[in-house]
């Protein structure tokens, strides 16, 4: 078989695709890989079902699938950001977009048939569809450009004169001076349409109020319907509607209704009927009013009740809501209609217990109704089930029938749920061209952004939704758009404003009690970035406390995953543990997989500061298992970064490196560019730490350059943290210390006080081996009135004091910081920390000539920190050793171990370790060779900014030179002995 697609042929027989330039070359199972492709096109292949398909499951993982697509793209010059043949869909896998055509042996036989072509329009998937009796009047409904919904998407293929006409319902005024009668108007035009779709087989569009202003909306559209309607006295209400043609205002024929009561079912079935005979049609054999009567309420009442009800939803008010459902429920108590959107609302308010409820009697009572009349009670059963994908694929059924605007956005919020967010933006962006000004549809463009991690064009479409919000005087949707901008300011690193904002709405009467929570939720949260331990873990308590009066059981979990994450910070890792379970059992009552499987994440990183490293491990290995199963990508991406953290924080960093790779691959699949952002500074601070610089300072470019994109405050200034460590290694101190204070002035801003303290701690640092020990005083009292808690960070400023004591020749007062911060570390159980500082503790203990133990825990360190591979703490290791052999006058064993360390160097450079060798072996050399080296030492540690170095090296040169003059006998001895701790022996 012969296949042709763009530019190329594809033989199957001969296992070949030609090209402009010929055959073009690729393995037998890239071939493969093709082929499968083309033949499911257009189906979304996943990368599980390539390799059942192709590998038969005997790949490694799915990154081989990654790689044969790769191979694949590059050798038909398609791309993965641009595609033209093979797109990726993200969490989903990859389809095949091309067109492709069959290619005959016989050249004269006709090769225009299309076969398979890029994406068709949606259409339900249900089994039953075939056996439903709507065939000729329910074509399937597609959304047309700018301002209207369509219906139908086909054009028709029979002449203007033959076909059904198209229909535009414009907008129904309400001409009374009643505003109770506003509801009626969005009744009557979705249900005309509905009504003139399954009674008459026309094509119909909605229109709004601009169509006439813009004529491409109206392009094949034959009438116009119009009305308006009223409540005329004694003589009742009124329906008139006219019909015109686009573009003119001449009416065609009008029509009027004059019925009993606002029954919206009744009316537009009679007011459909009317139309459709007007224009001279017959009633198609399959039309069946029965399926408008389904969707609603059977008596008027009711039906106010119930569209009143509609439209608190859709304003986040659910409250109000429920009193219009109670209502209605007087009237009918035992209408599924009225169960489902019982259901709901509570599932709005947070209420799963009760949602689930409703939507149990919805789904019985409709057990036997047509398949096509329960599409929605069953997407919201499977909303309610956390199964996105069901869900969307039964309101993309329903929407080919009904788009109403509510299930309509159902069906945008379901296919961002699944992470079918290109599916989504379309939707949504078809909802909007309709509507374009409606805050309920920025307000879910906000959401979905949220979902995406992509904070801000979240915000501006927070701030926008708002605006329309206040235009339309809809309080409720002015507060929770404020609330979306809060999240985005948090992730942005706009903290000030975000805490104020969040401190207006926890107590905002516009917000309904679970969304109270919830600001009240993002206040702890902020209030735990900053490091304000105590007031966050008050917010969360009172958090958990408006949750359990909803009741909202999802909030409680997430408020018990936010308290155990604070009492780690403080220390209290039993307690943290503790509330993590908890969350962990209120997740699982909820049944929500994708929140346990984030649970479980955090659960294992609190499990590794409690020295549970294999627990830690096989919650962080379980929740990737889990996101994997949910096509989760993002997720999974989250479970393998903090996989590799854990790995990396162990000291693992060669094992943590091939994690953070897969965690990369995940989050580009996902489109997620904060966490494709975070996996390359991740790798970068790898590369670094082997010192293969070049490779570090261009991931981490990389990096900081997505997160400027995304305006991420907070991880500019962590990249920036880590460039400055760069610099350092590299030799570039000067651009290290302005990286750094850059870095620590961008967390201050944000009120990041942890990582401020870890910025002004690694300053400290700097300013040590700078010698600047004025400046290093004002910062450690700057430091001390950030009054932190972290031990580890608490640990790190006992450190930098130590250092400092250590260089101004006072070894007690470094033996005793250095000890603080050993007991700092052990406290919390960092097993490697505990190694370097135990390594300080020794460097202590050898300027106070304690050379013996000196030697015996460079020894062990050495071996410690080889076994672990944390290649520049095994060379301070050695280089202690070697001090330690210097000073007890054994300079061949010293010579062997710099030896050892100068290959581990080789590896992992470091230019302030190698200033530090040079000193260090200038003490073994001859006199001649030993100034070489110290001369060396002090014009590239100026050159550098290390003066503590350069320091030395001028000392120990002014000593050689005191050694070559005379001198009175004593100072000859002692001279001689100093020289004596610097040669060989002899």
């Amino acid at each position: 078989m012969k296949l042709e697609f763009d530019q190329f042929q594809l033989d199957s027989e001969q296992m070949q695709v030609i090209g402009p330039d010929g055959p073009v070359s690729m393995r037998p199972l890239t071939f493969s890989v093709l082929s499968y492709l083309i033949e499911q096109a257009p189906k979304v292949v996943s990368r599980d079902e390539l390799l059942d398909a192709v590998w038969g499951h005997q790949a490694t993982s799915v990154s081989s699938v990654a790689q044969t697509i790769k191979e694949l793209r590059k050798a038909l010059g398609d791309s993965s950001s641009d595609p033209h043949l093979i797109a990726t869909r993200p969490r989903l896998g990859y389809q095949f977009i091309a067109e492709v055509r069959p290619l005959p042996d016989d050249p004269a036989q006709v090769i225009g048939e299309r076969v398979v072509s890029g994406l068709p329009p949606a259409r339900s998937t249900s089994p039953d569809r075939r056996r439903w009796p709507w065939t000729a009047a329910l074509l399937a409904l597609v959304v047309l450009v700018i301002a209207f919904v369509v219906f139908a998407p086909n054009e028709p293929s029979e002449s203007r004169s033959d076909r059904l006409p198209t229909l535009a319902v414009a907008q129904m005024v309400n001409a009374s001076d009643d505003p109770d009668m506003n509801w009626l108007g969005p009744a009557l035009e979705t249900y005309l349409g509905h009504a003139l779709v399954e009674l008459g087989g026309f094509r119909v569009l909605s229109v709004d109020a601009r169509a006439d202003q813009e004529s491409s909306i109206l392009t094949g559209v034959d009438y116009v319907i119009e009305g308006q309607y009223l409540m005329a006295g004694v003589e009742g209400p009124r329906w008139l509607a006219s019909l015109r043609r686009p573009g003119s205002r001449e009416i065609v024929t009008s029509l009027e209704s004059r019925p009993d009561e606002w029954d919206i079912a009744s009316v537009s079935i009679d007011m459909a009927t009317a139309i459709r005979d007007r224009l001279g049609f017959s009633a198609p054999p399959e039309a069946d009013s029965a399926a408008i009567r389904a969707r609603l309420p059977r008596r008027a009442g009711s039906q106010q009740a119930y569209f009143a009800a509609l439209q608190a939803l859709g304003d986040r008010r659910p409250e109000v809501a429920l009193s219009a459902l109670e209502r209605a429920r007087r009237q009918e108590p035992d209408n599924p209609r009225l169960d489902l959107l019982a259901a709901q609302v509570h599932a709005a308010r947070g209420d799963l217990a009760s949602a689930r409820e409703f939507s149990l009697q919805a789904m019985s009572a409709t057990e036997f109704w047509p398949r096509r009349d329960r599409l929605d009670i069953e997407a919201m059963a499977a909303m309610l089930a956390f199964d996105w994908q069901r869900a969307a694929e039964r309101l993309q059924a329903l929407n080919q029938f009904f788009p109403e605007s509510e299930s309509s956005r159902q069906l945008v919020r379901a296919l961002g749920q699944a992470g079918r967010f290109q599916d989504a933006a379309t939707a949504l962006d078809s909802l909007r061209l309709k509507q374009p000004d409606d805050a309920r549809l920025a307000l879910l463009e906000a959401e979905l952004s949220s979902l995406q991690k992509l904070a801000e064009p979240q915000l501006e479409q927070a701030r926008q939704a708002r605006q329309m919000a206040e235009a339309e005087g809809a309080t409720s949707l002015m507060a929770a758009a404020e609330l979306s901008e809060s999240e985005a300011l948090i992730e942005l690193g706009e903290w000030h404003e975000a805490r104020t904002r969040l401190e207006a709405l926890v107590d905002d009467e516009r917000l309904v009690a679970g969304e109270q929570a919830r600001a009240r939720l993002e206040l702890a949260r902020l209030e735990f970035l900053q490091g304000d331990l105590a007031p966050a873990l008050a917010s969360v308590e009172r958090a958990e406390a408006r949750f359990a009066e909803v009741p909202h059981p999802t909030g409680l979990a997430e408020a018990a995953m936010l308290r155990g994450a604070i009492l780690e910070r403080s220390g209290r890792i039993e307690e943290s543990i503790l509330a993590l379970e908890q969350a962990l059992e209120r997740f699982d009552a909820v049944a929500d997989p994708r929140r346990t499987a984030h649970a479980n994440v955090q659960f294992g990183t609190t499990l590794m500061r409690a020295n549970r490293a294999d627990e830690a491990i096989a919650r962080l290995e379980a929740a990737a298992r889990s996101f994997r199963a949910l096509n989760d990508r993002q997720g999974e991406g989250a479970a393998l970064i903090n996989h590799a953290t854990l790995i990396a924080r162990a000291g693992r960093l060669p094992d943590a490196e091939p994690i953070f790779q897969r965690a990369l691959e995940a989050f580009q699949d996902a489109g997620d560019r904060r966490g494709e952002a975070m996996a390359l500074g991740n790798l970068a601070a790898i590369a670094g730490d082997r010192r293969d610089m070049t490779t570090s300072i261009t991931l981490a470019e990389q990096s900081l350059a997505i997160f400027e994109q995304l305006g991420a405050q907070t991880d500019i200034a962590r990249v920036s943290y880590n460039l400055a460590l760069i610099h350092r290694r590299q030799g570039a101190l000067e651009a290290a210390i302005e990286r750094i204070r850059q870095a620590g002035d961008a967390f201050a801003s944000q009120g990041a006080v942890l990582m401020q303290t870890r910025a002004l701690t690694t300053e400290g640092a700097m300013l040590v081996s700078m010698g600047e020990f004025d400046e290093l005083d004002r910062l450690l009292a700057r430091i001390e009135e950030l009054d932190i808690e972290d031990p580890a960070e608490l640990a790190v400023m006992h450190i930098v004091r130590g250092e400092r004591a250590l260089v101004l020749g006072d070894p007690d007062t470094a033996h005793g910081e250095f000890t603080r911060a050993h007991a700092l570390m052990e406290s919390i159980g960092a097993a490697n920390h505990m190694l370097v500082t135990r390594m300080h503790v020794a460097r202590a203990e050898l300027a106070m000539g304690e050379t013996i133990n000196a030697e015996q825990t460079g020894r062990d360190l050495a071996f410690a920190f080889r076994e672990i591979r944390m290649i520049n703490r095994e060379i301070d290791a050695l280089m202690l050793l070697a001090e330690a052999l210097i000073e007890q006058a054994r300079g061949d064993e010293a010579a062997g171990i710099l030896a050892q360390a100068d290959e581990r160097l080789a590896d992992s450079p470091d230019a302030e370790q190698t200033l530090r060798m040079g000193l260090l072996r200038s003490r073994i050399s001859p006199p001649e060779l030993a100034r070489e080296r110290l001369s060396w030492v002090e014009s590239a540690a100026a050159e550098q900014g290390f003066v503590t170095l350069m320091e030395r090296a001028r000392r120990r040169l002014e000593t050689l030179a005191v050694s070559r003059s005379p001198a009175p006998i004593s100072e000859q001895s002692n001279s001689a002995s100093d020289t004596a701790a610097e040669l060989p022996a002899s």
